[in-house]
């Protein structure tokens, strides 16, 4: 199943709602011509050239099914296709000399390759850099990710922002690097609290936050702490996440905490989002489930405490509710939305035309109620 070439693109071509025109696709590629026999990385960025970018590079080729000598030494990870589960197989395939953070941080075959060969290994901060600094990086996009996931989710979106001139953020959790040293989970106020003093000490002043799912219950606490301290939160947005009541919050981390983390991550196999899921074996299955089952059970309790007793001030940044139409998961929208002015000020909706699936599917087992 691995295709006889590859046709390097800047971008997919797109109907006019925003998804793939596999016709214009289909087209682009027809009209493309098949590579030379003899191209390859030289003609393109340079073949690697120690010992161990070429270890790196034969690793990089198995798990994206690509060509050994179509890796060139100055290739993206995730440029050249890969993914969020697909660097956690690097990085077990390098027998965990690099951890998921640092595929992050240096997402560049050579300078991995440099990380790999003794360089030093930055792992203590929540906050992982998808783009460079622009302007003054006063400015940033913080985002959490949804339940089991991590920073590496936001690759595509900090892309897309690239030449924004927004600094773009994300928060890897702890406990949820496969490859990285045991750690424990963290409570919501904890990375909250973690996230605020990273914030800080990046110097930023004014800040939009982002949080996907279950990451909602984060990001709301983070962007409360940071509004009481005084930095400015110009909008946060919540995305696939509808308040709903504390009885339907109660019920489903009840539900959760009552499945093995066998069982959760058999589901999250079975899912769309998570297909990737099936190549990890049992044990880095079940501990991706078990960061999804701690996610998903402390955002539910987050957020019922918050509906039994409300807090004193809300928040006074707008809030945008970003949800798919055809998501029956957050079915009722266009009224549940303004649930949210329990916690702000200001709530409004942004509907999305499609991409029920994948919203449900990146953060949300199979079941009625938020999570």
């Amino acid at each position: 199943m691995v295709p006889s070439a590859f046709h390097w693109q800047p971008e997919l071509p797109l109907t006019a709602n925003g998804k793939t025109d596999r016709k214009a696709l289909t087209a682009l590629a027809e009209r493309t011509p098949e590579p030379a026999a003899g191209d390859g990385p030289e003609e393109r960025e340079g073949a690697p050239l120690t010992p161990t970018e070429r270890k790196l590079a034969a690793a990089w080729a198995e798990l994206l099914g690509v060509p050994e000598h179509r890796i060139g030494r100055t290739d993206h990870f995730f440029d050249s296709g890969g993914t969020s589960l697909t660097a956690v197989r690097l990085t077990i395939a390098l027998d965990r000399a690099v951890s998921l953070k640092d595929i992050t941080r240096q997402p560049v075959l050579a300078d991995l390759a440099a990380l790999l060969d003794g360089a030093g290994r930055q792992r203590t901060e929540l906050l992982q850099p998808l783009s460079p600094a622009a302007g003054t990086a006063e400015c940033a996009l913080i985002c959490f990710p949804y339940a089991g996931g991590n920073a590496v989710n936001y690759q595509p979106m900090a892309g897309v922002l690239a030449d924004s001139g927004l600094r773009v953020l994300a928060v890897d959790l702890p406990g949820h690097d496969l490859s990285d040293r045991p750690e424990p989970f963290a409570s919501v106020a904890r990375v909250a609290e973690r996230v605020v003093d990273e914030i800080a000490a990046h110097g930023l002043t004014r800040v939009m936050v982002w949080g996907h799912s279950s990451g909602a219950a984060p990001a709301v606490e983070t962007a409360r702490r940071l509004e009481e301290r005084g930095v400015t939160v110009s909008r946060v947005f919540l995305g696939a996440q509808l308040l709903g009541t504390a009885d339907e919050r109660r019920a489903a981390a009840e539900e959760l905490s009552g499945r093995s983390d066998a069982e959760i991550a058999a589901r999250l196999t079975s899912d769309s989002g998570y297909t990737e899921l099936a190549e990890l074996n049992d044990r880095h299955a079940g501990l991706i489930g078990a960061a999804y089952r701690h996610d998903c059970v402390s955002a539910h309790r987050y957020f019922r405490d918050a509906l039994r007793d409300p807090p004193a001030v809300r928040l006074a940044a707008p809030v945008s509710v970003v949800v798919a139409a055809d998501d029956p998961h957050t079915a009722g929208h266009a009224d549940r939305h303004r649930d949210w002015l329990l916690l702000a000020d200001h709530v409004e909706l942004y509907e999305l035309p499609d991409g029920g699936t994948t919203s449900r599917a990146r953060g949300r087992p199979r079941r009625r109620g938020p999570s």
